[in-house]
């Protein structure tokens, strides 16, 4: 890996692909094992949010999520104890984070499977941990790195990630409610995004302000990426007191 061309990316427009990085085979069954992990909170097609009390509240009833629920994308849980994950994966991913902030001056975050199923046909643009959280909001320089490995193609067809160049250089208030009409970002996004296609065993990693959605996935398959979140030690600190989502999963691991 080029780390002056990593850097450079992330500092400049705010994302950076890696093509064909891993072995297609180890993809290939990593792939396979993500496709056994149950939903762990997710959207329907409807847009109807799922967390895990409502999930946990689906098994209590002895129904399936995998197949009672109509996803439109869900994430698992976080992985543990995968050869290929631990021993490949993350050692080769933390060079870039060695890059970005320094030996030593990080921390693995977050690390879990994401699954886009067919049909699902909106947009949501967003932004990632840890400047969603207000705290964090209007804090310069770079706290996270987020990073997907591709366990498939992904292609305009089902749903590769696009991106909006340059948009980690701004500061906007995407969640300061919830609930308020999104639509200006939504258009903002559509008139400017790019999508970054690669074969499977590649990997993205963005700078966690830009912004940035899944796309519909007109094809028949499910879309399957990793998803891991290198973030700086004290910012990693100071979010697992104050994200739900992680609290929720150090309650429950």
């Amino acid at each position: 890996m080029d780390k002056n061309r990593f850097v450079k990316e992330i500092n400049d427009i705010g994302f950076t692909v890696h093509s064909d990085t891993f072995d297609k085979d180890y993809i290939q069954e990593l792939n396979e094992y993500a496709s056994t992990f149950a939903p762990e909170r997710g959207h329907t097609r409807d847009l109807k949010w799922y967390g895990w009390n409502q999930i946990q509240e689906q098994v209590a009833e002895g129904k399936d999520p995998h197949k009672e629920i109509d996803w439109a994308y869900f994430w698992t849980d976080e992985p543990k104890g995968n050869h290929f994950i631990d021993n490949v994966i993350k050692p080769e991913l933390g060079k870039c984070a060695d890059a970005a902030f320094g030996e030593n001056n990080w921390e693995w975050y977050m690390c879990d499977f994401i699954s886009l199923y067919p049909g699902m046909n909106f947009i949501r643009p967003h932004i990632d941990t840890p400047y969603r959280f207000n705290e964090f909001k209007y804090t310069e320089g770079l706290l996270g790195l987020q990073f997907m490995v591709m366990l498939c193609d992904f292609t305009p067809d089902n749903g590769a990630t696009g991106y909006v160049p340059g948009t980690h250089k701004y500061i906007y208030d995407y969640y300061q409610n919830m609930y308020a009409d999104k639509s200006h970002f939504d258009l903002f996004f559509m008139d400017n995004y790019k999508q970054h296609l690669a074969p499977a065993g590649s990997f993205v990693c963005w700078h966690p302000r830009v912004m940035h959605s899944s796309m519909p996935n007109h094809s028949d398959s499910i879309r399957r990426g990793l998803l891991l979140h290198a973030a700086e030690k004290t910012t990693a600190r100071r979010l697992r007191t104050i994200d739900p989502q992680k609290n929720h999963i150090l309650r429950t691991s």
